[in-house]
Order: structure tokens, then sequence, then C-alpha cells
């Protein structure tokens, strides 16, 4: 235990601000012990830490990470009724002194969604009286009562010792795994997702209308399956190409037969990058060296309709981007199923099994968490959730349904379209209410538990009968609106509306097709 030669004395000297910050994430006494063992453990792991690196900082990053994996309340202030991002960047920026755009990159968020999360919970919690909530955060933190904790972070590490030889075993059996999976792969064995009941079978087993991962296609006609630019660049918005008209041949007709037809694929996505990092896209070189610069990728098998509607009325489907415009999900046309890619990993999680008609009889699509970790398929009344990071996909049991997901019914009554937060608690959607000549419409935001208007923020109005469609929420807080005029074949601009304050601001650089999907929204 030489090597861990002042790894007591840093656990006495801040096992008190480390269990305040925690107690004031959970609410907690014995949580909040539970989550700064947790973070001391993590420390304990790399020590001594280096010359350059703050043991005290080490901590309290590794307890907000271990909160957000697991986030727990307890009690009935306040502060533990926010989202669990919500009370980690208050109490962050807050309290503990980071600054918001360390914490945008420490989470993977852009600044703009820190600060507008922060100023929700300040306006949730004082009423936007930020110094207010400062002092009751440090009053709370205070009055964290610590046991001596040294004993017990020793104990864990020491424990950690016993666990090298079987750590050393496994990862002797991890090359050996990979050389094995890579034979039966070779051999046409294929796994099938076990969230849906499934076992590994050979193919020819398989009933093909139960497959869950089919191999890529060879051959086919029409588009093949999409392969994503490894790349630091941000998709800023997509826009869908040209239609075909025609229903677009199945990968493989014994594997597809009872799949849906897709009439319509094809998706442009405008990229946005400081052109300093090696990325691999097409227009990488072209970007060298400037501050800021904007390329375009293109993604075939991205289906933009289905040929499940009555005539002339297919059902139109859009790709799903993550708020930092680094993931996107959308329908292959060339796979007939659900599929996500991270740009700058390039990798390639499936979301759902090869699509029947029964799946989209109702209509489907695809949603993505706000930090970009979770996606949601709906099928007809069943949905398939996906952790991207770890690949597990499950069935989404009724009760962890949002409150937006269950009103989504109530909304499709009431509004033509309508856009969710990303947090889930409120909608916004054009009015349907007439309009007085000279007038536009006005934006309506939905609490979507109560399913009532809580605000009717009017839109600009250029002097002329105007229709307006929502577009996107750039976070929390703010709605991008696309105003045209009346019989909707001019366009008269983007723009960006304050939730709250009802603020208007043109954005500037979008194109007018008659579909776009935003995406990085500190790019706009």
């Amino acid at each position: 235990m030489r090597r861990y030669i002042g790894y007591r004395e840093f656990v006495q000297r801040d096992q008190r601000s480390l269990v305040g910050l925690a107690l004031l994430l959970t609410g907690s006494h014995e949580q909040a012990i539970r989550l700064a063992l947790r973070a001391f453990h993590t420390v304990g792991l790399n020590w001594p830490p280096p010359l350059w690196e703050n043991p005290t900082t080490h901590a309290q990053i590794a307890l907000y990470r271990r909160f957000l994996q697991r986030p727990s309340s307890a009690g009935s202030t306040a502060l533990v009724r926010l989202p669990p991002r919500q009370r980690v960047l208050v109490v962050a920026c807050l309290h503990d002194g980071r600054s918001r755009g360390e914490m945008a990159t420490l989470l993977s968020l852009p600044l703009a969604t820190v600060e507008a999360e922060i100023t929700e919970a300040v306006s949730t919690l004082t009423k936007g009286n930020e110094s207010r909530l400062v002092a009751r955060l440090s009053t709370a933190a205070g009055e964290a009562s610590v046991p001596d904790l040294t004993a017990r972070a020793m104990r864990t590490l020491r424990r950690r010792r016993n666990r090298g030889a079987l750590l050393t075993t496994a990862a002797a059996l991890i090359p050996i795994s990979l050389i094995a999976g890579f034979i039966l792969f070779q051999s046409g064995e294929v796994w099938w997702n076990s969230a849906l009941g499934e076992q590994n079978h050979p193919l020819s087993t398989r009933d093909p209308e139960t497959m869950q991962v089919i191999p890529a296609p060879t051959g086919a006609v029409g588009p093949q399956p999409w392969r994503a630019p490894r790349t630091s660049a941000v998709i800023r918005y997509a826009v869908p190409g040209r239609c075909p008209g025609e229903v677009l041949p199945a990968v493989d007709d014994s594997a597809t037969a009872a799949a849906v037809e897709i009439t319509c694929a094809g998706w442009t996505l405008n990229l946005i990058s400081s052109g300093d990092a090696d990325d691999s896209s097409p227009d990488a070189k072209a970007c060298e060296g400037q501050d800021r610069c904007e390329s375009t990728v293109n993604v075939p098998d991205a289906a933009q309709q289905l040929a499940n509607g009555t005539a002339g009325d297919d059902p139109q489907l859009d790709p799903t981007i993550s708020l930092d415009g680094r993931r996107i999900a959308y329908l292959s046309a060339a796979e007939r199923r659900y599929v996500a890619y991270d740009l700058r990993s390039g990798m390639k999680r499936y979301l759902s099994p090869v699509l029947v008609p029964a799946d989209t009889e109702n209509g489907t699509l695809v949603s993505v968490s706000a930090d970009g970790r979770h996606f949601t398929v709906t099928l007809g009344k069943r949905q398939l959730r996906t952790d991207f990071l770890t690949g597990a996909l499950t069935p989404l049991p009724a009760a962890q349904v949002s409150a937006a997901e269950k009103t989504s019914d109530w909304l499709r009554r009431q509004y033509p379209a309508w856009k969710d937060a990303p947090s889930g608690r409120f909608s916004a959607a054009v009015g349907t209410e007439k309009v007085a000549p000279g007038k536009s419409q006005s934006l309506h935001i939905i609490n979507t538990a109560s399913r009532k208007v809580i605000k009717r923020l009017p839109l600009p109005s250029p002097g002329e009968p105007t229709r307006a469609e929502v577009v996107s929420w750039l976070n929390n807080r703010e709605v991008v609106v696309k105003m045209m005029d009346k019989t909707g074949s001019d366009l008269l601009g983007f723009f960006r509306v304050d939730a709250i304050t009802g603020q208007t601001h043109r954005v500037a650089g979008l194109p007018g097709n008659d579909s776009i999907v935003l995406g990085a929204g500190t790019a706009l």
C-alpha cells in the first residue's frame, strides 16, 4: 500500500466538501456518503495523481459523472425535484464554482443548453434570484453530517488488489473471445438481440420476419447502408434530396419479403467545423485552416417516405439528430430498420428489427434523449429504447413512457404538427386559431403533463398574411419557427423564439426546403 501514501490525508481533507456536494444532489446523507465513497475510489484507482492533476477536482468530476450514471434522490427539497442534469449544473456552477463552459465540455453539451438549463432551474427554485439560490445551496451543504470515511475508503482500495488476478485473467481471455467471434461471424453465425427474447442461431434456421440483425447486402440494387465519416464536425441541419417517386427495391427478397416499402430515400447533411481536426469527411481538405467551415455529406439510404399510406399520402419520415449534432438516427432504406451513427467515432447501432407493415400502420418515428445517449423507436403501440454507449436494446415499459409521449395522441388531434422540448416537459405548436388580416399566428407552448397551453407567444409579422411552422427546439428554452407566405410557396425566414420571454431573433443561413431537421444549436 506504499503507492497510496497521502491518500488517507486527501480523504480526510476533502470528505466534508465532497459529501456536501453529494448531499445537494441526492438529498440523503446515506446516499451522499455512498456517492462520495465512489468518487474517492475513482481517484484512488489512479493514485498517486500526476503532477498536473488536482485530486480534489478529479473527485468532484467523478462524483458528477457517477451521479448522472445512476441518479438518485430522497427527501422533499425543491432541488432534488429538478431533473438530474439540471441538479448537477446548478450545484457545479452556482455552488462548486465551475464555469458554464467547463460543464458544457464535461457533459458534451452546447453552451447554450447549459445556460438555458441553469436559467430554468434558477427560475424554478427562486424565481430568478441567483444570489439567493447560491446562499441556500451553501447553507444546505454546510448541514452535511460527515463521519470519518478514511477507513472505508482504504478498505475499498485493498479489495482492488484482490481483484487483480481476476482482471488479468479476463484481459487474457478477451483476445481469444474476439478471435472466436470473428470465426463464428465468417462462418455465417448471426447474433440476435437478447432484449427481444432472441438467441444466437445460424442464419438459415431463423424466420426472416423475426430477424434482429442482418448481414450487409451484397450486389443489391438501390441505396446501400451508409458509412458515417469519422469527423469532429457536427451536423448543423439535414435536408431531403429529390424523391424518385417509385418503390425502392428490397435488400434481399428472401429476408425482407414482409418488410415495409419505401418510396423515397436520401438526405443531405450540412456539417460545420473549425477545419483544424483530421476529418475523413468528403470536404474536409477544403476546410483546413478556417475558423468556421461548412461541408455536406449525403446519406442515400435515409428514408423519406413509406408506401403504406393511401394514394398521395405516404407517411413522411425525418431523421433525428442529437442536440450536439454528433449523432443521427433514421430508417434505413437499405436495411429496412432504424439505425444510428456517431460521426465522431463512426460507430453504428441498430435500433429496431426489420420492420413489417404492422409496425408502421399508425406511423413510426425515432427520438433521442437530450444527452444524445438513448434512442427510442416507436413502432405502432410498442417502443424500443437503445443505449447508444452499450448497444443494449430493451422494450420500453408503459410506466417509463414520458409525459410527452403520453400526450402525443392528444396533440395530434389539436395541432397539425408539434415538436417536443428535449426535457419532454413542454411541446411547441403553431396555434390553429383564426388570424386577423395583417396579423401572424401565435406560438403555443404546451405543458405536456397538464395538456394546457401555458403561453401564447406572438410570431414575427412581416405585414402580410403568413403561415408558420415549428421546426425544432434548440434547447429547453428556444424554438425555431419557419415563416412562409399564406400559400406556403415563399420563405419569409427562420426565427428563434424564446419560450419564456417571447423574444425573437432571425436565423440566417438555413435553406428554404419543404423539410429541414436541425442539429447543433450553437452552430445556428
